[in-house]
């Protein structure tokens, strides 16, 4: 595990970094995949957490790369209606 801040049970935000395999991240990207085109309930969770939400369309993606750095970030926002 890396970095976390705030709690996962609220208020405000709640950012936790981990560190997966190639493995792990392709798995965790697949099965985040399968639950987004399922519809319904989308979730993250680690042991001590689960956070979910129903998103509504459109998912937004942002992709940025720092050239300087070679680094490629691909973030996913998924959204609920309140």
């Amino acid at each position: 595990m890396g970095k976390t801040s705030g709690s996962p049970n609220g208020p405000g935000k709640f950012e936790q970094e981990v560190y997966l395999t190639n493995s792990e991240a392709s798995t965790l990207l697949r099965e985040l995949a399968e639950e987004i085109e399922a519809g319904g309930r989308v979730e993250a969770s680690a042991s001590t957490w689960s956070l979910g939400v129903n998103p509504i369309p459109p998912i937004k993606i942002e992709v940025q790369y720092k050239f300087d750095k070679r680094e490629l970030e691909i973030q996913v926002k998924l959204k609920e209606n309140p």
